[in-house]
């Protein structure tokens, strides 16, 4: 019973409504950006490069977006390979 518990929770995925619907973690970025519009803000960490030109192994793209403040609620969404992996909600 208790394995059941754990990982039905491990399973659930964070949400936020936006003005065209509801977006999930493993969302695309193209969703997001359909469903929610331009965030207020971005920043981009790119995959590390080699000497050779290369993708370094097990680097990965990061993204960083930012909705809000709106009525003193600010959301952090974190993008990795371009798939949302976490929802931040925090009151300002």
């Amino acid at each position: 019973m208790l394995i059941t518990l754990v990982s039905a929770s491990a399973a659930e995925a964070a949400s936020m409504r936006c003005d065209h619907g509801i977006i999930a973690t493993g969302a695309l970025q193209a969703e997001v950006l359909e469903q929610c519009g331009e965030p207020d803000s971005r920043q981009h960490t790119p995959r590390h490069i080699d000497a050779d030109g290369y993708p370094a192994d097990g680097s990965v793209t990061v993204d960083h977006w930012v909705y809000g403040p709106s009525n003193g609620m600010v959301r952090e969404l974190r993008f990795i390979d371009g798939r949302l992996v976490d929802i931040e909600s925090t009151r300002r």
